[in-house]
């Protein structure tokens, strides 16, 4: 049996660990119950045998962490306490199977351990990143930190909906999950951009009929089956005869008849009932309206004063919106990362500019598949990410992964395979939207994404590795170095985060762990695909900083004492008669 055994005390943890052993049983030993965590979501164990009393995470939160990632690993207490006192104190769901007083014969210890216990195997790490959308199904610091046990990396705050209180709200619970698991979690801000909507309709809907005429004008007026209204007049004097209006997310077609500044005349091409407040989208008109709103700038001077990470922009048609955002960010003070979200024909006609522009790029497949034919999407989607792996930009697969789960259990098997593809044709990251928003469960969400990149990543890797334009010779020998079978682990000495996204491109197959002083780009390094960071006091050297992270490593279960670990530096500190870029060595850990 893989037992995961762990006790603070060291002469304790040498004379249980040799008693097991002697049994026959395979131990792995650790001194916290942080540790024990860590290495129960990354190895193969079947029982957890833990003391309740230990620094830093004890037992008992431990054992509440476990609940989420690993719900039937069996546990069994080893502690001095009294049994009715450690069950007053458990969490509520727990898979402790008996509390053994240290004070007892080690032989009942041993024969619990030796009794028929079910058998668990532990999840493995995952590469890709999940990104969850918050909103009222995980307002709670309670639920956010569920999720992000289950696997969230990336928080994303939806500016389309929600007042500055409301995600100032979320944003207090999303620190305080982060404070209380010690794990960093990056911020996304989605801007809302310009949104294209109906106006109000009678009794909250009206039927068009097939064939009929439409008027959309630009006054504010309650719609029928004869007129409707919109929030933005101003794209009346953009449309053109023979121009479609999609409505509803393309659910209804209207044909622009004819069209002024004051109402255009439109034939119903599909009818149906349309709602209060649906979507307008008008894929073929160039549209004169700016990408980045007034309300967008406020949200902008929000997200500088709460040290956002991320900013995503939507409505982008041309790499001028991506340094629009980018300046008004650093005239607020934030140095926050620009994703551009691909959504828009435009942006896909100049994919290549917009990605140079970006930080990263997110593919928003929703109202890509409205504004372009569905059929173009799936290789929109391969084409964006081929690109932007070969110019080493982190990519978000979004929209409608799981959509199911929002309601259901279990996802579709064609998500399942829309997830695997993703994996495969190398996303970065995942993103999941309504599903854990407004979704009824979203820890069985953001479980099941777990879940479903471990199996992709198991058999087909995490993406194909493409080769890094522009790069020159000693770049692709190191790429190469790193990406030796024999080597476990790349270590990133890199306090800015600089090399991340190229090395997270270039070595898709194993785990990097990013050595830095900066609680802020420790934050920003959870989008980039198998990073894993560390952070460490400042101050100090190389050798220094090289072994407080081995010994973190070492103790996490990232490494086992004599695997290779490559180390790489972005700043070399050593002093040298000429520039030197970087430095590369190899050892054991």
């Amino acid at each position: 049996m893989r037992i995961l055994l762990a006790e603070d005390n060291a002469t304790s943890l040498a004379l249980l660990k040799r008693q097991l052993e002697k049994a026959g049983h395979t131990v792995d030993a650790v001194s916290s119950g942080h540790q024990a965590f860590l290495r129960a979501g990354s190895r193969q164990v079947d029982l957890l045998i833990t003391d309740i009393r230990m620094p830093g995470w004890d037992g008992y939160k431990c054992i509440e962490a476990l609940t989420i990632v690993a719900p039937t690993l069996p546990v069994i207490v080893h502690s001095s306490l009294q049994e009715d006192e450690i069950r007053r104190d458990l969490p509520e769901r727990n898979s402790v199977l008996a509390i053994v007083s240290k004070e007892e014969d080690p032989a009942e210890l041993l024969r619990l351990v030796n009794s028929d216990l079910p058998r668990h195997h532990s999840r493995s790490q995952v590469l890709a990143r999940i990104v969850c959308t918050i909103g009222p199904s995980c307002r709670d610091r309670d639920t956010i930190g569920r999720m992000m046990l289950a696997g969230m990396d990336v928080a994303r705050l939806n500016f389309s909906h929600g007042s500055h209180d409301d995600h100032d709200h979320h944003l207090r619970e999303l620190r305080a999950a982060e404070r209380k698991w010690g794990k960093p979690l990056a911020i996304l801000q989605d801007l809302c951009g310009p949104k294209l909507r109906c106006g109000d309709m009678e009794q909250g809907g009206v039927e068009l009929k097939n064939g009929a005429d439409l008027r959309v004008l630009a006054e504010a007026v309650v719609g029928n089956s004869e007129r409707i209204s919109t929030n933005t007049p101003e794209l009346l004097a953009d449309l053109q005869p023979g121009d479609p209006v999609l409505l509803d997310d393309g659910l209804l077609e209207l044909e622009v008849l004819e069209a002024s500044a004051e109402e255009a005349r439109c034939r119903v091409i599909q009818g149906g009932l349309l709602k209060s407040h649906k979507g307008m989208n008008l894929p073929e008109t160039s549209l004169s309206l700016p990408s980045v709103t007034e309300k967008d700038r406020r949200d902008m001077e929000w997200a500088a004063r709460n040290d956002v990470d991320f900013v995503a922009i939507s409505f982008v048609r041309h790499p001028d919106d991506v340094r629009q955002v980018r300046d008004t960010l650093r005239e607020n003070g934030s140095q926050a990362q620009v994703i551009a979200k691909v959504e828009k024909p435009e942006a896909v006609e100049l994919i290549d500019e917009v990605i140079a522009e970006a930080d990263g790029i997110m593919i928003a497949r929703g109202d890509m598949g409205v504004e372009l034919d569905a059929s173009r999407v799936p290789w929109i989607q391969r084409d964006i990410l081929e690109r932007c792996a070969r110019v080493g930009k982190p990519v978000i697969t979004a929209t409608q992964m799981l959509e199911s789960m929002t309601h259901n259990p279990r996802p579709t098997r064609a998500e399942v395979t829309d997830v695997t593809v993703a994996i495969r044709e190398g996303s970065d990251a995942l993103m999941l939207s309504g599903e854990t928003a407004v979704g009824e469960d979203p820890v069985r969400v953001v479980k099941t994404m777990r879940r479903i990149i471990s199996e992709s990543e198991s058999h087909a890797g995490s993406g194909p590795v493409v080769p890094l334009e522009n790069a020159e010779s000693w770049q692709h020998s190191l790429f190469a170095a790193l990406r030796s079978p024999e080597c476990k682990v790349t270590m990133v000495i890199d306090s800015q985060g600089e090399l991340l996204p190229t090395l997270s491109k270039q070595n898709r197959q194993g785990r990097l762990v990013l050595v830095t002083e900066s609680l802020a780009i420790a934050r920003r390094s959870k989008l980039y695909h198998g990073v894993t960071p560390v952070i460490l006091p400042g101050g100090r050297g190389f050798v220094a900083s090289l072994e407080a992270a081995l010994a973190e490593m070492r103790g996490n279960g990232t490494v086992e004492c004599g695997d290779l670990v490559a180390v790489v530096e972005a700043a070399p500190s050593a002093s040298m008669p000429y520039r030197q870029l970087g430095s590369l060595v190899f050892l054991r850990a």
